[in-house]
């Protein structure tokens, strides 16, 4: 691996809830728990937004956290149309952010989006098994909900061909610093 990016929840700031489990995650979801009490918030509903079906979010979401749980149904009022039919994911971290004005909502996105393009300020990134997202928790291993972009090459590739070059230079120093400055964690 030389780069990894993780999966992360947001919530409205006012949100009392900072951290949930991977179970409860799945459950929201699913649509096994309806109400931000269930999870030690108050007693108010859970609106549970999702990404469309193509997005790359989505098939994190599914591939990384439901791990072959079926993803209830959003009613269509919890999915955000953009001028293409699809909702972005600004959109979606705008309608957790904007949501009825209260902080029953919930999304989620790359943490990328949420942190290096400041999408989620205003908004409280949910630590996931009581771990925050983040290069360390990513490094480590610690957080649920990790995705590792790869560099590959056969292993007979000749040691002075470009790909051997461009394979050193992405593992180098320079190649893992510029990782980090492109907003993922080397």
């Amino acid at each position: 691996p030389f780069a990894i990016e993780g999966l992360g929840f947001v919530v409205n700031a006012d949100n009392p809830v900072d951290s949930l489990s991977v179970e409860q995650v799945q459950k929201i979801y699913t649509g096994e728990i309806t109400n931000w009490s269930e999870v030690g918030g108050v007693d108010e509903p859970i609106t549970a937004f999702q990404r469309n079906e193509n997005a790359g979010s989505q098939t994190m979401m599914k591939k990384l956290v439901m791990d072959g749980l079926e993803l209830m149904e959003p009613p269509v009022e919890y999915m955000v149309e953009s001028m293409y039919g699809l909702m972005e994911m600004g959109a979606l971290i705008e309608a957790v952010r904007g949501y009825d004005n209260s902080a029953g909502a919930i999304g989620y996105t790359v943490y990328y989006y949420a942190k290096n393009m400041n999408m989620a300020d205003g908004l409280k990134i949910l630590r996931i098994d009581d771990v925050p997202p983040g290069a360390e928790s990513f490094r480590s291993g610690a957080y649920p909900f990790l995705n590792p972009y790869y560099v590959v090459m056969a292993a007979d590739t000749p040691e002075d061909s470009p790909v051997a070059v461009l394979y050193r230079w992405i593992l180098s120093d320079v190649g893992q610093y510029l990782v980090d400055r492109a907003g993922y964690v080397a």
